[in-house]
C-alpha cells in the first residue's frame, strides 16, 4: 500500500481510533518519493522471545514489544529482507532509516510469544531455521507444521544448516577436503529440506554462532547463497554479500539506549578489506584489520575502533586506509572488533563496521 495523498484523504474519514490504528500499520510501507537511492539497512538479529530462557539470547515480550514501538515511533521502516537485499544490489531503492528483523532457530518462543506480536505491528520479518531439530524436540522447537503456517502469512523462511555445527571447525575431519564436502553437504541438505517441508528456497544462509572463514564464505557463494552472520555493522553496497553483518538485539544488548543507535546504523563504505582470514591459527594472537573507505562523507579523526569494549585509535596509512590492533592477546573463542564514524551528510548516524575473529585452542576448538 502507498500513502499517496488520496490513501490520506480516505484515512482522514474514518474515526480516529480507525485512524490510529491505519497508521500504525501504514509507517512500515514507505512511498517511492522517500526511498534513496543510496540505501543502507539494519538487520536486527533475535532467537528466544521469552523470560525462561538463557539471557544472552533472548528478549522478553515486552522488550520486542517495546523495539518495535520503537522503529514506529522514530521514522524507521521495516522492510522485507529480499528488498534490502535488492537495494544493496542497486536493483530498487530503501526509505532512509530501514530495518530487517531476523530470527534464528526456529524456538517454540518464536512461534508463541513472538508471532503475536509481529503480526500486531504488521512487519515483515525472516526466520533462518536449523533443520534436523524441528518436529524431534517438540516443546522447544517449531514442528514443520507451524513454520509452513508462518510462511503463508509472508515470513521469509530461510537456511541455518541442519545441525548448528561450528562448521569452520576443522579438528573433527581426516582432511580438509572432507570438511569441505561436509560443509557443502550440510548447507544443501537443509536447504532441501526447507524446500521439501515449506516449498521455497531463497537460498538465504545464516552461519551458526555467526563464524564463518574465506573458504566456507566462498563456498556459501559457490552455491548460489548469500550469507549472514552475527558480527556488528550496517549493510549497505559495499558490504560482503558472503557474510552480511547483523546487530544481536537481545539480552544485555536488547537495550534501546543503545540498539536505538544501531537501528540507524549506516554501512562503512569500505573499498578494500585487508585481512589474511577470520579464522585465526592458535598462535595469531593479535591479528590486524586494515581497511580502506570511501572518505567522501566521513572525517577521519572522527573515526574510533574498538575491542573487548575499550577504545584503540586507529593508525592511518594514507588518506583512505587505517589499520587496527588489539594490543593484547585476544581470548580463544569468537572475538571482535568494530569500528564507528559519525557520517556528515546524516547528523546523528554513524557508519559501523565488525570483523569477528575466531581463534582456535591448541586442538583446533573453541567454545559455544
Amino acid at each position: 500500500m502507498k500513502t499517496t495523498p488520496e490513501v490520506w484523504m480516505k484515512l482522514g474519514a474514518l474515526t480516529l481510533v480507525a485512524g490510529l490504528m491505519a497508521a500504525a500499520m501504514l509507517f512500515f510501507t514507505p512511498s517511492v518519493s522517500e526511498a534513496q537511492e543510496d540505501s543502507h539497512a539494519s538487520i536486527l538479529l533475535y532467537h528466544h522471545v521469552s523470560d525462561r530462557t538463557p539471557r544472552v539470547t533472548s528478549v522478553t515480550a515486552d522488550e520486542l514489544r517495546e523495539h518495535l514501538t520503537y522503529l514506529r515511533d522514530n521514522d524507521f521502516t521495516v522492510v522485507d529482507i529480499r528488498d534490502a537485499i535488492a537495494a544493496m544490489q542497486g536493483k530498487q531503492s530503501l526509505p532512509e532509516k530501514s530495518v530487517v528483523i531476523t530470527f534464528d532457530d526456529a524456538y517454540q518462543n518464536i512461534y508463541t510469544n513472538g508471532w503475536p506480536i509481529l503480526k500486531e505491528f504488521d512487519v515483515p520479518w525472516t526466520l533462518f531455521v536449523t533443520t534436523d531439530p524441528i518436529g524431534q524436540t517438540p516443546g522447544q522447537y517449531m514442528s514443520w507444521e507451524q513454520i509452513r503456517e508462518l510462511h503463508e502469512d509472508g515470513v521469509v523462511i530461510a537456511n541455518h544448516s541442519l545441525d548448528h555445527a561450528h562448521m569452520p571447525r576443522r579438528a573433527d575431519f581426516a582432511s580438509e577436503e572432507a570438511w569441505l564436502a561436509r560443509a557443502r553437504e550440510n548447507i544443501l541438505a537443509a536447504e532441501a529440506k526447507i524446500k521439501e517441508e515449506v516449498g521455497v528456497s531463497y537460498k538465504l544462509f545464516a552461519y551458526p554462532y555467526g563464524e564463518y572463514d574465506n573458504i566456507l564464505a566462498d563456498l556459501v557463494a559457490e552455491l548460489g547463497f548469500i550469507g549472514f552472520g552475527q558480527h556488528s555493522g550496517g549493510f549497505s553496497k559495499h558490504s560482503d554479500f558472503r557474510a552480511i553483518p547483523r546487530f544481536a538485539a537481545a539480552g544485555m544488548y536488547a537495550n534501546l539506549r543503545t540498539l536505538g543507535t544501531k537501528m540507524a546504523a549506516l554501512g562503512m563504505p569500505v573499498l578494500e578489506t585487508h585481512i589474511n582470514d577470520t579464522l585465526l591459527a592458535h598462535d595469531e594472537t593479535q591479528p590486524v584489520l586494515k581497511l580502506t573507505l570511501d572518505m567522501s562523507d566521513i572525517r577521519r579523526q572522527q573515526l574510533n575502533c574498538f575491542i573487548r569494549s575499550q577504545p584503540h585509535a586507529p593508525e592511518w596509512h594514507d588518506e583512505q586506509t587505517f589499520s587496527v590492533q588489539a594490543d593484547e592477546p585476544i581470548g580463544i573463542g569468537r572475538q571482535r572488533y568494530n569500528c564507528t564514524v559519525p557520517s556528515m551528510s546524516k547528523p546523528g548516524r554513524f557508519y559501523w563496521y565488525s570483523v569477528q575473529w575466531i581463534r582456535p585452542d591448541e586442538n583446533g576448538s573453541w567454545p559455544d
